[in-house]
């Protein structure tokens, strides 16, 4: 199993579909309410960042709707959330495997790999500079891959191809696989790195970069995506700002004129945490 995998699997919350029960159902009544203003016969609905749908009510979503779409880089978790619907409701839901970010899963795993391998070649000779150097240059290639024009989404993003669109605690995970990755690397190489905390905002700033890069991108492409509304929520810390999320927040409020409401998202109950996520309704 790659690094990568690994750091994907540790972002699983085994006890999600419990702690997020309340979190789900308001967010599920609040998707289902605008559906029937929008369409009171049918209606399609997209799931961005769907994943195992823990967030969300995919039962309910395709017992209303004529279609749900889910659209995530993990096609593993769509399906396991697709089988765990009746048979006479899977053939409602649509999965689309893609990344909206323009950076794949393949991508990621090439970039960790190399990264990996070059520390350990490396060894006790790696200096703060030349790490640098090396995570910068692959940094600018994965850079070089985020997507820059609504049209870089058109072939996954369609025009008006849903009547609701939802994106829901995505908008902190474009990169957070990355962000995650580079700081157990860096911390890892801390007793042969001299300027660790220096060398770890650098990073951060070349992911907030990013961040700053696709996410007007992608809205804009969900608002052409979507015909009535869409649904964006965030996790809202004024205080100490969520990476993306923020950015989102300040983007959809910048150019979309939402109407705000707040849900309490039980995050992981066990440790105590949870979100309160601010929730943007833009309807079109």
């Amino acid at each position: 199993m790659g690094v990568y995998r690994q750091i994907k699997d540790k972002f699983i919350m085994k006890n999600a579909r419990e702690d997020w029960a309340s979190y789900r159902d308001g967010l599920t009544d609040l998707v289902l309410g605008l559906l029937e203003a929008a369409d009171p016969a049918s209606g399609r609905v997209l799931i961005i960042g769907a994943g195992r749908c823990n967030d969300i009510d995919l039962r309910r979503l395709a017992v209303r709707a004529e279609k749900v779409i889910l659209l995530d880089v993990d096609g593993e978790a769509m399906e396991e959330a697709v089988l765990a619907l009746p048979e006479e409701l899977r053939r409602k839901v649509e999965c689309q495997t893609a990344s909206v970010t323009g950076i794949s899963g393949d991508d990621m795993d090439a970039f960790c790999d190399e990264m990996l391998s070059f520390a350990r070649a490396s060894g006790r000779e790696l200096t703060s500079d030349t790490l640098r150097r090396h995570l910068m240059t692959g940094l600018d290639g994965l850079e070089d891959k985020l997507v820059r024009s609504e049209d870089d989404l058109g072939g996954i993003l369609q025009e008006e191809s849903a009547d609701i669109l939802v994106c829901s605690g995505v908008c902190s995970q474009y990169f957070s696989s990355l962000s995650f990755f580079l700081r157990s690397l860096i911390h890892s190489l801390q007793e042969v790195l001299t300027d660790v905390d220096a060398l770890e905002q650098e990073v951060h700033a070349r992911i907030h970069g990013m961040d700053d890069i696709v996410i007007p991108v992608i809205n804009r492409a969900f608002c052409r995506a979507a015909r009535k509304a869409i649904v964006f929520g965030n996790e809202f810390m004024p205080d100490r700002p969520v990476e993306g999320a923020h950015r989102c927040i300040e983007d959809v409020r910048m150019h979309l004129r939402p109407e705000e409401t707040h849900l309490l998202w039980d995050f992981n109950r066990a440790e105590g945490i949870g979100y309160d996520m601010l929730i943007q309704i833009c309807r079109l």
